[in-house]
């Protein structure tokens, strides 16, 4: 718990802040069972239209932070939603850029950050990190039930059986959901598709390998502990990688488990982050364009981290030097550790006999964003890609 008021006094946004000293004035009745956090820059209200109309409106609170970054001068498509949400909703209570919107099928806790945009360097992480932030204040407050905040994005459309984390132990640090992107034979449609393979690929990849951190990071898809958030001091405030970032901290504080819940996203060109499946989907268009070849990972790649992984492990099980156990290894694995920086990893194992912990400092080492980097090292040095199976491809 001390964690949980550390990062709510210091660390949680302004807002998050300043709206637990006033929930004094916050109506009595609003209490409610979950929680749904969703940035809203460049959006249309349909995915209001969607929760309006579905089960997941009862007893959920949707926190929708409608942004824009401070180097874009206006967005009509905000001022629209903003317009919209005033016609349809009751404003119940206000403070500053806050307002709960209330009607009978949903309610909205409506963060203003269109007016006062946010810097653009901070992007989709700050957006993130606000509604959230509110979120865990709400939960610590007992006004949502739930301990988890489910994070989406508007251009996705939830399960009925969406909201499933309470069966989830206090192991769990955070959840993903399955999801698909819907098909068609529109090339951007096409694109995704090979895009969302490719995704696969290296979640599947991972997994071969005996990874910890074979899971998707897609923030549409992602729902956290509250208490873990706090302990992990929530989103990194950045304009993309702020899923991928904040799931490799929670996964080093607890387990993430795999939801079979389908989240379906619509295939779209987005600008409004400078990587991820928008910029990935619009390259793969280029290559399609051009008759260029769409390729994958190297399965090699994988074999190559799970014997890096398998040598290392039971080198630490056995009390024996995990230096001595990498000469095994192929000189390309072991040139990709160093660069890495292993050894430096290795001197700290050393200082310890406990083989568990052992195996935890070093799979914290070893993270999801050096696995990234092992990967990435051996693909420039030894293994490019190889073209995507004709199977793989939407027809």
């Amino acid at each position: 718990m001390k964690a949980i008021h550390q990062y709510l006094e210091r660390y949680a946004e302004a807002e998050a802040q300043e709206l637990s000293q006033q929930l004094k004035l916050w109506p009595e009745s609003a209490r409610y069972k979950q929680v749904l956090v969703i940035p809203v820059y460049d959006e249309s209200d349909e995915f209001i239209q969607r929760l309006r109309h579905s089960k997941l409106g009862q007893q959920t609170l949707l926190i929708a932070v409608v942004n824009r970054p401070d180097n874009i001068s206006d967005c009509p498509a905000n001022d629209v939603f903003l317009l919209k949400l005033s016609s349809t909703f009751e404003q119940r209570w206000q403070h500053h850029q806050l307002q709960l919107l209330s009607h009978p099928s949903l309610d909205i806790l409506l963060v203003d950050r269109h007016q006062h945009p946010i810097p653009h360097k901070q992007g989709v992480g700050l957006a993130r990190k606000l509604g959230c932030d509110l979120a865990a204040s709400l939960i610590h407050q007992g006004i949502i039930e739930s301990s988890w905040i489910h994070s989406s994005d508007a251009d996705a459309e939830l399960p009925e059986d969406y909201f499933q984390t309470d069966a989830l132990d206090h192991n769990y640090a955070a959840a993903t959901y399955s999801f698909d992107h819907k098909r068609g034979g529109d090339p951007v449609a096409i694109a995704t598709q090979l895009y969302q393979q490719t995704l696969w690929d290296y979640v599947n990849g991972l997994e071969s390998a005996g990874s910890p951190y074979a899971f998707h990071t897609i923030g549409s898809i992602i729902a956290v502990n509250y208490a873990h958030y706090c302990q992990a001091r929530g989103f990194p405030k950045r304009a993309g990688g702020e899923d991928f970032y904040l799931l490799n901290k929670l996964r080093k504080l607890g387990r993430v488990a795999q939801l079979p819940a389908l989240i379906t996203l619509t295939p779209r060109l987005s600008h409004r982050v400078p990587f991820g499946t928008g910029p990935a989907t619009a390259k793969i268009l280029e290559s399609l364009e051009n008759n260029q070849p769409i390729t994958t990972y190297d399965p090699i790649l994988f074999e190559r981290l799970g014997q890096c992984l398998n040598i290392i492990e039971l080198a630490i099980r056995q009390q024996q030097p995990p230096a001595d156990a990498c000469l095994q290894l192929p000189s390309e694995t072991r040139a990709a550790l160093e660069q890495l920086g292993v050894n430096k990893c290795f001197s700290h194992l050393e200082q310890s006999r406990d083989a568990k912990m052992k195996l935890q400092h070093f799979h914290d080492w070893m993270d999801a964003f050096r696995t990234l980097k092992f990967v990435r090292l051996l693909q420039a040095n030894h293994y490019p890609n190889i073209p995507l199976p004709t199977e793989s491809q939407p027809h």
